[in-house]
């Protein structure tokens, strides 16, 4: 019998992968990932590795929650390294207390390695304390997608202390509601953090009481968290990662040779959102499905062509769906 490994991915930027992490997946014979893990992290894997998809979109799962949970039984029982690749932390809000209980009840051996979650992430890549001595010493994760007829402490929690919402922006509406029937001051910094730590990242600040308006106005988005607390007034302008000489640029990176991983980093580490793929004949076909999955969720605005010939082949991204 095999061994599964939940591995936190981190949040966003490839680099946040723990040392852990990356040793797991360089050596896993299958690593099943979710949508919210950046796919250049599969660039790690062995040759001989499977990659397969379960991703879960709003409303539109591609593997249901009991699918998965079978598919860990039957590449656990192999004599195989199985890899659950998650986003951010596998233990918050990563549903990875169901998948072990599964493992266990069949006596499959597992481990869960942390990651960096998207609280640590967000708030750190804005600017953005969690906590601060003069505004907070506490700090709350908690999702927006509660149960029926749970509620949240938010007067006490935001009391010198920090609440960050996870894919709180579909729900917004009624977490206004619930903060200002619990008396709430409604001029509460909130800052709301859109793909963070990628080059993509949005940063908006906000009150409790414009919170609504703000997030409509710029069109912010799931994956999102949302800060409330006082630590929100310690971010002025935009901060270190937004001052980054490639942030906010789109760039797929195209090659006919395989793309090692250092060389997207060099990329990433400047604030540039990044996505990389080889082409032509000699490519790696097990990421064929990886890239059009990536592409069709993902506009990307740069080409930098590493083999200077694919210039006359592909024009945009556009080119490379199609062909």
């Amino acid at each position: 019998m095999g061994k599964v490994y939940f591995v936190g991915a981190g949040s966003g930027d490839p680099e946040l992968l723990t040392l852990k992490g990356k040793r797991l997946l360089e050596s896993a014979d299958v690593i099943i990932y979710d949508r919210l893990v950046h796919p250049v992290l599969l660039y790690l894997a062995k040759e001989a590795a499977r990659f397969i998809y379960s991703g879960k979109y709003p409303k539109n799962h591609v593997l249901k929650q009991k699918n998965i949970n079978q598919l860990l039984i039957e590449e656990g029982r192999q004599n195989q390294l199985v890899v659950r690749l998650k986003g951010g932390d596998p233990g918050i809000f990563g549903r990875v207390g169901e998948e072990i209980a599964t493992l266990q009840r069949e006596g499959i051996n597992y481990e869960i390695i942390p990651g960096v979650t998207a609280a640590s992430a967000a708030s750190s890549y804005s600017g953005i304390p969690l906590t601060h001595r003069d505004h907070s010493s506490k700090v709350t994760l908690a999702t927006a997608h509660r149960q029926a007829g749970e509620t949240i402490d938010f007067k006490g929690l935001t009391e010198n202390g920090t609440i960050c919402l996870y894919m709180g922006v579909e729900r917004v509406e009624s977490t206004q509601q619930k903060l200002l029937e619990q008396d709430v001051s409604p001029h509460l910094p909130v800052a709301i953090i859109e793909w963070a730590s990628l080059g993509r990242q949005r940063t908006i600040t906000a009150t409790v009481q414009t919170m609504i308006d703000a997030i409509e106005e710029q069109h912010i988005q799931n994956p999102a968290l949302i800060i409330v607390g006082e630590v929100v007034s310690c971010r002025k302008d935009e901060d270190w990662f937004e001052q980054l000489p490639l942030f906010g640029h789109k760039m797929l990176l195209m090659d006919t040779k395989t793309i090692d991983f250092e060389t997207i980093l060099i990329y990433t580490q400047q604030g540039a959102d990044v996505y990389a793929i080889q082409v032509g004949e000699e490519r790696d076909k097990r990421f064929d499905e990886v890239h059009k999955q990536y592409l069709r969720d993902h506009y990307f605005d740069e080409v930098v062509y590493l083999d200077p010939k694919l210039t006359t082949v592909y024009k945009n991204q556009r080119d490379i769906l199609d062909k």
